[in-house]
């Protein structure tokens, strides 16, 4: 933490602990990470589980059959020192709403604010609103990965939707040649979203929004939508934009001198594709075009590859507003517990590299300073 009146936000992506279910301790999900991640005045992550008991798998999530998990696992948030989880995803109302409401109350009990969802739409689009040494940050979270009716509405639980239509058009005339793919998001939304950024910019001194949207496991790609929800939010208000979902780390973008981190990646996804689901629950699987489909034997998160590359983001306020973004290059093991990497393992070089390619695609360049990678100002 800093004490010359600088505010540290430390920000990591999806999270999704289950350590309870695997006889282990809590802790020992972030015990090579906590000293470095603990060093901000708020920390938060994506969290792809529920923590209840209670609420059925919902037919329509049955390969999300892992997304409730003992409400003992949220220990493994404390014990990182999280203050904030965004929520707000594709797997919120896995276990339908019983499920969704007994993990923001376990969230609550136990100190951690919760965004992105809630017991109505009101409650989803709230922000939280978080103040160190007279700075006041609000952070907001919208999803865009929405099976049917994961959306909050006015009495029904849910999460903040921005709902995307995808179109096909031709790209040439010889049939059968790949189509430009086109994604809309709903204006309505979009607006929606515009509204509660303006607010709450009148309110704290700078805005993060955080957005579970884009296009998971395929490297770099991105989603047209991405640009125009993300340029519309900073053009409302937002300071910074935290993707999540594609469980891979994608690139940067500057637009108008504020950052877009496309994704995250996966920071602590326990996702037990090598166990079997239980009865009616369908066995997850991945298409060959994702470049994965087999499922380790004991490998709690599957990952292989790029998708063992991970960051933690760092951002400096300073008077009130945003002046550095950084991230730490990070490594996932076989058994989803992230490790931050130094500078002379082979390892570090390789996310920085990786992430250079797609930086550099949308015009972000990147200087590695020890074991931190700059971002802004350039």
């Amino acid at each position: 933490m800093s004490n010359n009146g600088e505010v540290i936000i430390h920000a990591v992506g999806d999270v999704g602990p289950r350590r309870i279910e695997y006889g282990d301790p809590p802790e020992s999900l972030f015990v090579n990470v906590v000293d470095k991640l603990g060093k901000a005045d708020i920390v938060l992550c994506q969290l792809e589980r529920n923590f209840s008991t209670k609420g059925g798998l919902q037919y329509r999530a049955h390969p999300g059959w892992y997304a409730r998990v003992h409400p003992d696992n949220v220990k493994s948030l404390l014990y990182a020192g999280f203050h904030l989880v965004t929520n707000a995803s594709n797997h919120c109302f896995d276990y339908g709403p019983e499920s969704l409401l007994e993990s923001i109350e376990v969230l609550h009990a136990n100190g951690i604010e919760v965004i992105g969802v809630g017991k109505n739409l009101e409650e989803a689009r709230r922000p939280a609103i978080i103040e160190r040494k007279g700075t006041r940050v609000a952070f907001l979270d919208y999803n865009s990965v929405l099976p049917d009716e994961y959306e909050a509405r006015d009495e029904k639980a849910g999460c903040a939707p921005i709902k995307v239509s995808t179109y096909f058009e031709a790209q040439e005339y010889q049939a059968g040649t790949p189509p430009r793919v086109i994604t809309i998001p709903r204006e309505e939304d979009v607006v929606a979203m515009e509204g509660d950024i303006r607010q709450a910019k009148a309110t704290a001194d700078v805005v993060v929004v955080s957005m579970h949207w884009g296009i998971h496991h395929i490297p770099g790609m991105l989603a047209d939508y991405q640009f125009t929800v993300g340029h519309r939010a900073i053009d409302a208000g937002a300071d910074l934009i935290l993707g999540t979902h594609a469980h891979l780390i994608k690139g940067i973008e500057i637009y108008k001198g504020k950052a877009i981190f496309f994704s995250l990646g996966n920071f602590a996804e326990e996702t037990p594709h090598h166990l079997s689901p239980p009865p009616g629950a369908f066995h997850s699987s991945t298409s060959p075009k994702y470049g994965y489909g087999k499922h380790l034997p004991g490998v709690r998160d599957n990952a292989q590859g790029d998708r063992r590359y991970s960051m933690m983001v760092r951002c400096v306020i300073k008077n009130k507003a945003i002046q550095w973004l950084s991230f730490f290059p990070v490594w996932i093991n076989q058994n989803a517990e992230p490790r931050f990497l130094s500078p002379d393992e082979p390892g570090f070089q390789q996310v920085v590299d990786y992430m250079a390619k797609w930086c550099g695609e949308l015009g972000t360049e990147l200087k590695v300073s020890g074991d931190e990678v700059i971002v802004w100002p350039q």
